[in-house]
This record gives structure tokens, sequence and C-alpha cells, in this order.
């Protein structure tokens, strides 16, 4: 968990994760275990780039139930607030 957890809106999908990133209005990002492996790669270096924190302990189906849609998600990103 990040000190973000919590606020912000959250995005799902890769697209929308790395432009929130490049945007520099990504509070946190979160890539699921069992995700690609260049997605995984992608995300990190993308993340670790820009100084966001990335936590990679869930699963698809946990991510995806955390950005409320009814299927996986393998990559997602919570807003700064404000």
């Amino acid at each position: 968990m990040h000190e973000a957890e919590g606020r912000g809106a959250m995005v799902a999908g890769m697209r929308q994760t790395l432009r929130l990133i490049a945007s520099g209005r990504a509070a946190c990002a979160y890539i699921a275990r069992d995700a690609d492996e260049r997605m995984r790669e992608e995300v990190s270096r993308a993340a670790q780039a820009a100084g966001v924190p990335l936590s990679d302990g869930e699963s698809m189906a946990e991510l995806g139930r955390r950005c409320r849609i009814a299927v996986g998600c393998a990559v997602a990103a919570r807003t700064k607030e404000g």
C-alpha cells in the first residue's frame, strides 16, 4: 500500500497508466503480479523514471476489482488529488 492509497481516481489499462505517469499526474501505479513480463518492464521503467511508486502485489483479478471493472486488469494507476 502506498501513502496515496485511497485518494484520487483510478485509471485502468496500459495506455492510460503510461499517459498518467508521463503527464506527472500519477500518485502511484499498480501492476498485477501475473501481468505479462514486457508490460511489467515497461511500466516499471516509466514509473521509476518519473519517481512514481509502483506496487505489484495483487493479481489481475484483484486489481480489476480495485478499479471497479468487471474484468482483470494488468496495469492501473491512481491520480494525484486535486
